[in-house]
């Protein structure tokens, strides 16, 4: 068996299905193929991520780099990775110290309503001057916590001023994607990360 490439059709012929130039079944076999070694086809067809196959200035076939995306795709990805990134940041909660033991107040956006709740109820409570009334908070450790509304007011202001930080980082880097897009910055898009 003999191995063909051709830089027309950018494909391997085998001479087994598609006959050799110089045989009757030449007719099937575009008329630049070029003999490769099995060696050569196989590391071809096992070829590197990223890259494509190509002829090169004599028509033998080589592996290149791909092209690379458009700068409105790359934006588009990068985009995406900072949302998931701002995702990420919300799911990872806020660390937190209730009654003298570490748990994490969730930030997800499920519980940023639970928050808002709390808070709004804590609120009520002060401003009905009973700061001392109780309400339970439950944070990652699964435990149920009573907690003063002075103290759910705290605790909800932080998480809420977490989750602020977290969205205008977010923010921030979105805008200098814009920016870096406008500019047709590719190193810039490129360079932003979380």
């Amino acid at each position: 068996m003999t191995i063909f490439y051709s830089a027309e059709t950018n494909g391997f012929y085998d001479s087994q299905l598609f006959g050799t130039p110089t045989d009757p079944l030449a007719g099937t076999l575009p008329g630049d193929v070029v003999e490769i070694s099995d060696e050569l086809h196989q590391r071809l067809l096992t070829g590197e991520l990223n890259k494509h196959l190509a002829a090169d200035e004599s028509g033998y076939p080589v592996l290149v780099d791909n092209p690379p995306d458009s700068i409105e795709k790359l934006a588009e990805q990068k985009r995406n990775e900072l949302d998931r990134a701002r995702d990420n940041a919300f799911a990872a909660g806020l660390a937190y110290e209730i009654n003298g033991e570490p748990d994490v107040v969730q930030t997800r956006p499920q519980d940023q309503i639970n928050l808002l709740g709390l808070s709004a109820q804590a609120q009520r409570l002060i401003a009905a001057d009973q700061p001392e009334a109780t309400l339970t908070f439950r944070g990652l450790q699964n435990v149920n916590r009573e907690l003063t509304a002075s103290e759910i007011d705290t605790l909800t202001l932080a998480a809420l001023g977490h989750i602020e930080s977290i969205y205008q980082k977010s923010w921030q880097l979105k805008d200098q994607l814009d920016a870096a897009l406008k500019a047709e910055n590719r190193e810039a898009i490129e360079a932003l990360s979380w």
